[in-house]
């Protein structure tokens, strides 16, 4: 059994019941909506890197293993990036994970910029190329649609999909 409860028609929770070590416990969670679909804070959203805007880099098909086999690669430029679009059903801080390959020698990294403004990097270590992995890092959302930007960092990396939690 679950409930929702809408304020001003804008915000959204969801109450949902479970059960945890032989009790039942209530559950309280955030709701939004992206594009006529509920999205639950704390459940992952993924989205296809290769779909997003992007800067001097193109998509590469056939990439094996990759969801959807296709990736945003060849990100060697310093006005190279990945954009895309990222749904939090409320502001505050989030977990980005994105899917990775980077066959190069050495640690990857992509600058990541939230809305325009710099929130650090991400570190790939090395994986070999179509050998695919998750890096994470923590950003900062806004209530509502985001822009994240993957620019060009250290070593070479192909970016899968991007997820935030």
């Amino acid at each position: 059994m679950s409930a929702v409860r809408v304020v001003a028609g804008l915000a959204l929770q969801v109450f949902l019941h479970g059960w945890m070590n032989g009790s039942r416990h209530l559950y309280v969670a955030d709701v939004g909506w992206a594009n006529d679909y509920p999205v639950v804070r704390g459940s992952r959203v993924r989205t296809e890197a290769e779909r997003g805007m992007l800067n001097n880099c193109r998509v590469r098909t056939g990439a094996a293993g990759a969801s959807q086999g296709a990736v945003a690669a060849y990100i060697d430029f310093p006005d190279s990036w990945v954009q895309n679009s990222v749904y939090a059903p409320v502001a505050g801080s989030y977990t980005l994970y994105v899917g990775y390959a980077n066959g190069t020698s050495t640690t990857g990294t992509h600058g990541v910029v939230v809305n325009g403004n710099n929130q650090g990097v991400v570190s790939y270590p090395l994986t070999g190329w179509d050998n695919w992995r998750e890096a994470s890092t923590s950003i900062t959302l806004a209530a509502g649609w985001n822009t994240v930007r993957l620019t060009k960092g250290d070593s070479y990396t192909e970016v899968d999909y991007l997820e935030s939690q």
